[in-house]
């Protein structure tokens, strides 16, 4: 008789280490549906975060039966999974914030550089002609140049020019103010500037 109860017991043992074996009744949406059953849902636009939260939340409710109570793990994964995500947002909005601020200062880097490049080209002296008859200067008299520019006289001096060169070279001072000298005379005279050509 106990070699009968004992031989059952064998028989019967790997029934029960079955029954015993937890088995998850949910592998995942990605292992219980099919791709067209995964489009139809729209699981495609999930991300991966997301998809994992929804495969917990599905296991947790096969596993623990649909009573509010057992929602509230996977609700803390959730709360988690929302929590990475809202990290990652920030990251990423620093990560803008930080690349707009680059460009920024890269543009007002070149547009310094460029402005000293003006005044620097602006301070060097250079030569014109006078166009429209030049005969010297009387007081305020305005010089129209062949770049388009125009210079004003800022003193009350007068100078009569008789010759028929009107070349004329400008020339910065060390206070900042430009002096124009008629090169055919070397007679010069304060100017300072109207409008420049463009």
């Amino acid at each position: 008789m106990s070699r009968f109860i004992v031989s059952m017991v064998f028989c019967t043992l790997p029934l029960f280490a079955q029954a015993q074996a937890p088995v998850d009744p949910f592998q995942g949406l990605a292992a219980e549906m099919t791709v067209e059953e995964r489009a139809a849902a729209g699981l495609g636009d999930l991300s991966p975060s997301q998809q994992e939260f929804l495969d917990a939340w599905l296991r947790k409710r096969f596993e623990l039966g649909s009573s509010p109570d057992s929602v509230l793990p996977v609700e803390a994964a959730g709360a988690a999974v929302v929590a990475t995500e809202a990290a990652d947002a920030a990251a990423q909005e620093q990560a803008i914030e930080a690349e707009v601020e680059r460009r920024v200062a890269e543009e007002l880097a070149a547009a310094k550089a460029s402005d000293t490049e003006d005044e620097a080209s602006a301070q060097e002296p250079f030569e014109a002609s006078v166009t429209g008859g030049f005969v010297g200067w009387s007081g305020k008299t305005l010089f129209k140049l062949d770049n388009g520019e125009v210079w004003r006289q800022r003193n009350d001096k007068v100078y009569r020019y008789f010759g028929d060169d009107p070349r004329v070279s400008f020339r910065r001072g060390l206070l900042g103010l430009w002096r124009m000298t008629v090169l055919s005379t070397g007679v010069s005279v304060a100017v300072a500037p109207v409008s420049k050509a463009e």
